[in-house]
């Protein structure tokens, strides 16, 4: 017998081990999708903030944007994955202009006003040399974000959009919609491919290609298109969308990782209540009260289909001349026990319950109960 238990303890602890390696698998295997869900609650909340400002405000920081790209350089910058700098997180929110929107691909990420590493790992940001998003002739704005990032999906999807898709970049309080006309690809040092047009309002979107291999530069290039109501509403599609998706995948994370969680509770549990030693006993009587002896009980597991078994063979007990049917020294558990009349559940379920019980279900009620010395009756039937 202790040798048993011994196996049953060890057998107990290995379950416990196995449940929570499984569980910290689980938790690197979801990570880039409730981090990245979340993330994007963030980052939608720091766009918000920045749409806040009043419209004065909005006027004056455009007007600077307006004269920065007067002053700006006519060429493109160096490829912005490579070699740039860091900043703390209030510089970070400082940079923050507004956002990008890909109704396509449901993309709504925020849009800086610098390229460093922390920017790109953030949202996207205006390539330093090109024109920053106010709209003009003669300009072209270009925005980089990665791809492939565990903690957010920023661009990974661009690839997937297609000539005649829209994108929308708002900048405090002005929404600037785009056409794609042009998707092309090139080397990260043939920035002529960035150089404004004469007499054209453009805007290029520009990623990391091929997928996690990186050698090239995907441009999605848009021409300046009216903002109109359709627009605004396939913006504001495309925002909802993207919530909602992130939202079912937090619900879907938090559900899986719930349901881990009740394993290994249901294991603990079921491992402690082992630990104790029961007995499980009741009196059978007749219609008229008499204690009948004889009567065969088997025992089975909680879910009444497994036999169990003690001394290999069956656990089956008679009721003695009292009528009274005793399973002695089992492990704390919940059992059925079954004959051709009856089938019940029967032991314990918390871990400070210090008897073991029957369970009798509803219409049970009429003929299995307590009496006034706590005694369990079961009245034969048939």
């Amino acid at each position: 017998m202790a040798e048993k238990k011994k196996k049953s303890k060890n057998g107990f602890w290995i379950q416990v081990l196995l449940m929570i390696v499984f569980l910290a698998g689980l938790l690197i295997m979801l990570y880039p999708f409730y981090v990245e869900s979340i993330n994007n609650f963030i980052d939608n909340r720091r766009v918000e903030e920045a749409q806040k400002l009043d419209a004065k405000r909005n006027a004056r920081e455009l007007a600077k944007l307006r004269a920065e790209n007067e002053r700006a350089a006519k060429k493109a910058a160096r490829d912005p994955f490579r070699g740039t700098g860091n900043m703390n997180a209030r510089k970070l929110r400082r940079h923050l202009l507004g956002r990008v929107v890909i109704p396509k691909i449901n993309v709504n990420v925020p849009l800086f006003n610098l390229t460093t590493a922390d920017t790109l790992n953030y949202g996207a940001a205006v390539l330093q040399g090109s024109s920053f998003p106010t709209g003009g002739k003669g300009k072209r704005t270009v925005i980089a974000a990665h791809r492939g990032l565990p903690e957010r999906k920023l661009f990974t999807d661009l690839d997937k959009v297609r000539k005649g898709d829209l994108f929308v970049i708002s900048v405090y309080g002005k929404n600037m919609a785009y056409k794609v006309y042009n998707i092309k690809v090139i080397k990260p040092n043939k920035v002529k491919s960035l150089l404004p047009v004469k007499d054209k309002d453009l805007a290029t979107l520009m990623t990391c290609t091929p997928y996690m291999i990186n050698s090239h530069r995907m441009l999605v290039t848009g021409y300046r298109v009216p903002y109109t109501k359709k627009i605004a509403r396939e913006v504001e599609d495309a925002s909802l969308m993207n919530n909602l998706i992130q939202a079912s995948v937090i619900l879907g994370c938090i559900m899986a990782l719930a349901a881990v969680f009740y394993v290994l509770y249901r294991i603990i549990h079921g491992g402690l209540l082992k630990r104790r030693d029961i007995n499980l006993e009741f009196i059978v009587v007749d219609e008229n009260g008499v204690p009948v002896a004889g009567e065969p009980f088997q025992l089975f597991a909680g879910n009444g289909r497994r036999r169990l078994y003690r001394n290999q063979q069956e656990f089956i007990v008679r009721s003695d001349e009292h009528g009274r049917v005793r399973f002695t020294n089992l492990p704390g558990n919940v059992y059925c026990i079954r004959n051709d009349h009856l089938s019940v559940r029967a032991g314990i379920r918390k871990l400070r319950q210090k008897n073991a019980a029957l369970y009798p279900k509803r219409k049970q009620k009429s003929f299995i109960v307590q009496n006034d010395e706590n005694t369990w009756i079961v009245k034969k039937h048939h």
